[in-house]
């Protein structure tokens, strides 16, 4: 699930922990949240930018990098959730067959699949498929940050002994 307003941006992949991604004076801040474990792990703007982990904010808000866009044709309009799409056939910068769907109104991708080079479907490569399409208030749709202990990034290191740090340091961390 992809939640978004304005200067903010949320990521909800199963398996993984809730990432709030926020425009900040300073740049693009993150926030890791476990609300099974009433915590959540902050990265300042310039933790982000140390570990050379600093997003694009277009491809976050729209989940397919923009130049992959601008080098696909263009093949046609169509219609899909009740809103105009536009159809993109091409390559990627790999080399491989691309397929792009895109919704210009929301700009999020209806369908996006890339596939191996020179073939006619799109198999072997990533895939994005939009379910649905809903319009809900902000406050209504972000998850709630109260009740969570939020720790910053920087003070990991010093936090061995703390059986959460312990259980996401054996864990696979994006922001690592």
């Amino acid at each position: 699930r992809l939640v978004r307003d304005g200067p903010r941006i949320e990521y909800r992949i199963a398996g993984e922990p809730i990432r709030v991604w926020r425009q900040t004076p300073d740049g693009v801040e993150l926030r890791e949240l476990y609300p099974a474990d009433r915590r959540m792990v902050v990265y300042a703007p310039g933790d982000l930018r140390t570990l050379d982990k600093v997003p694009d904010w277009a491809q976050l808000a729209g989940l397919v990098d923009p130049a992959l866009r601008a080098r696909l044709n263009s093949t046609g309009d169509s219609a899909a959730f009740a809103q105009p799409l536009a159809r993109y056939r091409g390559a990627d910068a790999q080399g491989k067959h691309a397929e792009l769907d895109w919704l210009p109104t929301p700009g999020l991708p209806a369908r996006y699949c890339t596939g191996k080079p020179d073939s006619r479907k799109c198999s072997g490569g990533d895939a994005i498929r939009l379910q649905g399409l809903t319009q809900i208030p902000a406050p209504q749709a972000f998850t709630p940050l109260d009740g969570l202990l939020e720790i910053d990034s920087a003070d990991l290191g010093d936090m061995e002994m703390d059986a959460f740090v312990h259980g996401l340091s054996h864990a696979e961390h994006p922001a690592h």
